[in-house]
């Protein structure tokens, strides 16, 4: 699989998932309450699903693309949030506010790509490979929150991160069919 067609995958993928009823909520409550990067949850869940694993030496990739969700990301979706409570004074400003949602599509697009660029390789099978348990794995292993106050390793099956996320994985790995993506999600 080329370069783009990955990128154009797990676009895809990220599009079908996020649309799947419920999905919505949770990630936003893994992003907004417990700090963790959407866009990374959908790539190590993408891999699981496909039986990989992100190599050992994308660590280095990974904090360029945080480092990209950090300065480009995140700012697009602060502003546009902070538009949303303005619209009640100032209705005009509704154009500005989708553009820049527009805009926080096309960065989280982007981020999507770097992580599909990242160099993977084959999870260890063991004779039952089990995609919901790699991509908790994966999860546990990788994902970290972004914000400086949460512990950087909470995905203890105790902890209120892994009640969101575990029953969002399991969501997003079921064989279940998409909902018609939003592409305003």
């Amino acid at each position: 699989m080329t370069t783009a067609d990955a990128a154009d995958d797990l676009w895809d993928f990220a599009l079908a998932r996020y649309a799947r009823p419920g999905a919505q909520a949770r990630c936003l409550s893994l992003q907004d309450d417990h700090g963790y990067d959407v866009c990374e949850l959908l790539w190590l869940a993408w891999l699981a699903e496909q039986g990989r694993e992100p190599a050992p030496d994308a660590t280095q990739g990974l904090a360029e693309v945080r480092h990209w969700q950090e300065t480009m990301t995140r700012p697009l979706r602060q502003r546009r949030r902070e538009l949303k409570t303005a619209l009640e004074t100032r209705p005009r400003l509704s154009e500005l506010r989708q553009r820049l949602q527009q805009a926080e599509l096309l960065a989280e697009r982007e981020t999507l790509a770097r992580l599909a660029e990242l160099r993977s390789r084959r999870a260890a099978s063991p004779a039952y490979y089990d995609p919901l348990a790699a991509a908790l794995a994966l999860c546990a292993a990788w994902a970290t929150p972004t914000r400086a106050a949460q512990p950087t390793t909470d995905l203890g099956t105790t902890s209120p991160a892994y009640a969101t996320l575990q029953p969002l994985l399991t969501l997003w790995l079921a064989a279940a069919p998409d909902a018609e993506p939003n592409p305003s999600c």
